[in-house]
């Protein structure tokens, strides 16, 4: 395919996304159908980030996605760090629906590639970023802090203080045999530790190490990370409107 027939696609792409980023991304599961996977990577690169995450975060995160399968790790550490402008206020000032939604975005974007060293890549890539660092650590808060913890059989009222106490997360290592013999399920946070532990340690241990340098609650917590998510979008974004204003400074006389 022609690099024109691309940029086509992209132009399409991002005229959708304008209006309803949902048709967007149903546009770009058709174009998957005459394009090789070299080529949907190509025009997935020649969208900007505000359109990518504009279209992920309307995609129905409850179904697989070509786009999301096929995004470097860099552009989904972006998209991550892009996203908490798109919070809703009612998810933004809600602690609970705050950590189901970050678990929920996480969860699409992790659990959609089809390799391990993938999922690791990302994971990686996310984390070395300070905002990414904050985002992956959300759904995972109440765990660590152990206010609200299900144990077995009965519910436990602990803050975690040492690596001990992580035995409920330790018991997953050999993931998909523990998961069926405790019964979670891809819908469950615990889940989703497990994985990061397993594919990626050193991720893990910044998330606790992240988390339990914190003194308040766990709600507070997350209102103090989903505060600075927000501002370091913002911050992002306004760097790059710079380096643009930059540009449109140089020609200025032309005005």
């Amino acid at each position: 395919m022609s690099t024109s027939l691309i940029e086509i696609a992209v132009a399409e792409i991002k005229e959708l996304a304008v209006i309803e980023p949902k048709q967007a991304s149903k546009k770009f599961e058709l174009i998957a159908n005459t394009m090789s996977d070299d080529q949907l990577v190509e025009v997935i690169e020649n969208i900007d980030i505000v359109t990518l995450t504009q279209i992920n975060s309307e995609h129905d995160i409850s179904f697989p996605s070509i786009m999301s399968e096929l995004m470097s790790p860099e552009r989904i550490r972006d998209i991550v760090c892009q996203q908490p402008l798109y919070w809703e206020e009612k998810i933004k000032n809600n602690a609970e629906e705050l950590k189901q939604h970050t678990f929920d975005f996480l969860t699409y974007l992790i659990r959609t590639q089809d390799t391990e060293d993938k999922q690791a890549a990302v994971l990686e890539c996310i984390a070395e970023d300070p905002a990414g660092l904050f985002y992956l650590s959300i759904p995972f808060i109440e765990l660590y802090r152990g206010e609200v913890l299900e144990y077995e059989n009965y519910w436990e009222d602990k803050l975690y203080e040492d690596e001990e106490h992580l035995e409920e997360a330790e018991a997953y290592t050999e993931r998909h045999q523990a998961e069926d013999a405790h019964n979670l399920g891809i819908d469950d946070p615990r889940s989703l530790l497990a994985l990061i532990r397993q594919l990626t340690p050193e991720v893990e241990s910044a998330i606790k190490a992240l988390i339990r340098n914190e003194n308040s609650g766990w709600e507070g917590i997350i209102s103090k990370f989903a505060s600075e998510l927000v501002l370091q979008a913002k911050e992002k974004n306004q760097a790059t409107d710079d380096e643009y204003s930059e540009v449109d400074d140089m020609f200025s006389f032309l005005d």
